[in-house]
């Protein structure tokens, strides 16, 4: 006995049509911005960096928050070299110097790092390594002190001339000084030693060959002119 299949003839029937429902899209929009207040993405500028007057800036950081208030997470971070750097070979690696790229370590290990920095600099351009002179230490720390005091980054801030409390220790001979500022990371002593290479008068000071000492000045700054959470820089060299 069989039973016989009676809707094997039934012609398909076209699905209803569907129809906009207003009520479903804005709700679908206001829990989108509610999300987006809750979850906070924002494009974070790494910073700037300043070596007296030749002020650069990078890509910043991509960085987002749970909760408003509570430290950001960073998906991508900013940029710390210029892209096709043509000094990139000259910056010592971490094997070499390590940590050049922190700025949580104690000032006078990063001062060390860019001694360390320095030094590899100009072995590469076959030239003495310089020795570590405490009369260019002081005078870098003061120079240092004078810039935040004065809020004036330049190398006669407070109006002294450049190389006054140099002269006023006793040291008449050859004579050069190097400046940097950098915001947050830019602030790493291989980044400021790569913003240094970049530029004509500062590379020059850097692989002058009668340089024979130098002096190293690190500075944590608030504050600064335009820069906030920056790290100063001062290098001193001497002919003796």
């Amino acid at each position: 006995m069989a039973v016989e299949d009676r809707d094997w003839y039934a012609q398909p029937q076209p699905p209803p049509p569907k129809r906009f429902r207003f009520g479903s899209v804005f709700v679908l929009a206001v829990s989108i911005v509610l999300l987006l207040a809750v979850v906070g993405i924002k494009w974070v500028r790494s910073g700037r960096s300043d070596f007296s007057g030749e002020e650069q800036s990078r890509v910043g950081a991509l960085k987002f928050t749970i909760v408003p208030g509570l430290p950001a997470l960073t998906i991508r971070k900013g940029d710390l070299y210029p892209a096709n750097d043509p000094w990139k070979s000259y910056l010592a690696d971490e094997q070499t110097c390590p940590g050049g790229e922190r700025t949580d370590l104690p000032l006078d290990q990063q001062a060390n790092i860019m001694v360390c920095l320095v030094n590899y600099v100009r072995h590469r351009r076959g030239l003495p390594t310089l020795v570590t002179y405490p009369l260019l230490n002081d005078t870098s720390l003061l120079k240092a002190d004078k810039i935040v005091r004065c809020n004036e980054f330049a190398h006669d801030a407070c109006g002294d001339a450049p190389d006054a409390d140099t002269r006023a220790a006793g040291y008449y001979g050859d004579w050069g000084e190097n400046l940097y500022i950098g915001e947050g990371r830019l602030g790493a002593p291989r980044v400021a030693l790569d913003g240094w290479l970049n530029s004509p008068g500062h590379r020059e000071n850097l692989f002058e060959p009668e340089w024979r000492s130098e002096g190293i000045a690190v500075m944590k700054v608030a504050h600064l002119d335009k820069y906030s959470n920056a790290t100063l820089w001062v290098n001193e060299f001497a002919a003796s």
